[in-house]
């Protein structure tokens, strides 16, 4: 055997996620965690993805404006929020992610807030075209250290559970026969 095989027949696989099937309508999955974001992650989120809105890297600028410190760049806060939702809403359904919608930032976010995440599962329909296909919509919501809310929106993944990703559209059987 070799040292592949060992490693593969040793290695130990968790289920990630949910199947379509396994999600309500009207179900909430407060999602495990949280994630604490740091002076460091604000500045190199900015610079890295070119946001040079002082705000995000100036604390002196910030300061006047009012803040207490730089303000975490809204699109770090989106990320954080879904990436902390992915293993439950994401994992395990085969298909891509299909959009978001109706995206709010209501409060700043500062150096040193700890994010959690919430999703609703709002929407579950089998595809009419495509057998073995669906589309999941969840609410999402994010908080701070504080239970204060922080963004929301919406986001729907595809759900494949027959066939794979780029198969050929399972079509349904005739009932004539």
């Amino acid at each position: 055997m070799s040292e592949i095989e060992e490693i593969l027949e040793a290695a130990v696989l968790r289920k990630r996620g949910q199947s379509f099937h396994e999600f309500e309508v009207g179900e909430e999955i407060h999602h495990h965690w949280g994630r604490t974001i740091t002076e460091a992650d604000a500045i190199q989120f900015a610079h890295l993805t070119l946001a040079y809105n002082p705000l995000y890297f100036n604390r002196e600028y910030a300061i006047e404006l009012g803040h207490p410190d730089i303000v975490v760049c809204p699109q770090l806060v989106f990320n954080v929020i879904l990436g902390l939702s992915v293993e439950i809403c994401s994992e395990g359904l085969g298909g891509p992610f299909l959009g978001v919608y109706d995206l709010k930032y209501l409060e700043p976010v500062y150096p040193g807030d700890t994010l959690t995440s919430v999703s609703k599962t709002v929407a579950k329909r089998e595809s009419e075209s495509s057998e073995g296909r669906g589309v999941l919509t969840w609410f999402n919501e994010g908080f701070n250290q504080h239970d204060r809310k922080v963004i929301e929106y919406r986001r729907s993944n595809l759900a494949i559970w027959k066939g794979g990703l780029g198969a050929p559209k399972i079509k349904k059987e005739n009932a004539d026969g």
